[in-house]
């Protein structure tokens, strides 16, 4: 029985590791890099998509994340709007030239770059409300 106790507790030392020092969870979290989708102006069937959050990625882009459809059916592009005051997004999504008539409902989560005319400063963003959709 002694041994058996002893190996369990060299088993759970060697599992939990030696090291004296303490770890939090943000050091193990791994680097994110981003693939945007890639905007397409040929789509039909668009829809709007609610976008969930966004981020600045210099002067005149801005980065938007939300869940779109499977890139084998479905493309996407952004349209922008901008006043002095708000920079209005809206992420649509459509059907492609040549996409399958049939698609499986999984959802991916994805971002697209929306670039403004003019520098993002504090201008707030927020989702255009009406945008124009392709038939």
């Amino acid at each position: 029985m002694g041994r058996l106790f002893i190996g369990a507790v060299l088993c759970v030392g060697a599992l939990s590791g030696c090291s004296s020092e303490e770890t939090s969870g943000e050091d193990l979290q791994p680097e994110v890099t981003y693939i945007d989708d890639i905007q397409r102006n040929d789509l039909s069937n668009e829809r709007a998509v609610d976008w969930q959050r966004y981020e600045v990625v210099d002067e005149t882009n801005i980065r938007v994340f939300f869940s779109a459809g499977s890139k084998s059916c479905y493309g996407t592009r952004a349209l922008v709007e901008e006043t002095f005051e708000t920079i209005e997004i809206a992420v649509l999504e459509g059907s492609f030239p040549g996409a399958p008539d049939v698609c499986t409902l999984i959802a991916r989560e994805a971002s697209i770059l929306a670039e403004t005319s003019q520098p993002v400063a504090d201008r707030e963003v927020i989702q255009l409300a009406d945008p124009e959709l392709n038939p």
